[in-house]
């Protein structure tokens, strides 16, 4: 089972074109492990089988590392389990990253892994992208702004360009869906001038 989830990790990783040390492969599978643990007892998330956590939820947040710049910023709105803001850390430690999330449950969880982990520049804070508060909590404003499972397409960029630098990138994680919310939130775009 070891030597599986390695090659998944490895050749997922390969196929966003992120390279993966053993030591980082070793973070995720502790991650892995602790998502297990604590899974049973709060939800964070889901997805229960090792592939598809690894698939779905590690490999998946890789995919957008090419479009991040080294030592980039980084706020990752509904941040959830820590996904992708942990996982894009992990593959790229020297990215800036605030993690944000409305489940205090589930920001206790980051702050968990980001201890054990012994991940440094990156914190996990309790809060809503929308409150005016949270403007003032934490750093801003981002290289980059993040989210996979924030709501709809057209709220996320209302609500992320806020955090965003004068030339920041906005980064909707949308799935299979994308192109169908990009056309459905046209009207956004035109709004916002993205």
């Amino acid at each position: 089972m070891k030597e599986f989830i390695d090659e998944v990790l490895f050749n997922g990783a390969q196929k966003a074109n992120v390279s993966l040390t053993t030591k980082q492969i070793n973070l995720f599978k502790t991650y892995l492990t602790e998502i297990r643990k604590w899974s049973a007892k709060i939800n964070i998330t889901t997805i229960r089988n090792d592939l598809e956590i690894l698939i779905k939820h590690f490999v998946d947040s890789l995919f957008p590392l090419e479009y991040i710049p080294q030592d980039a910023s980084v706020l990752d709105v509904g941040s959830g389990g820590g996904f992708p803001g942990i996982p894009l850390k992990i593959a790229s430690p020297s990215l800036y990253h605030t993690l944000l999330d409305s489940t205090q449950k589930k920001v206790n969880f980051q702050k968990h892994i980001i201890r054990l982990l012994r991940l440094y520049n990156i914190e996990a804070v309790h809060g809503r992208a929308e409150d005016k508060d949270i403007h003032r909590r934490i750093a801003s404003p981002f290289d980059v702004v993040i989210s996979r499972a924030f709501s709809g397409l057209g709220r996320f960029l209302s609500t992320g360009k806020p955090y965003l630098k004068r030339e920041g990138l906005l980064i909707a994680m949308r799935g299979r869906y994308g192109k169908r919310q990009l056309a459905d939130d046209a009207e956004v775009l035109v709004r916002l001038r993205l």
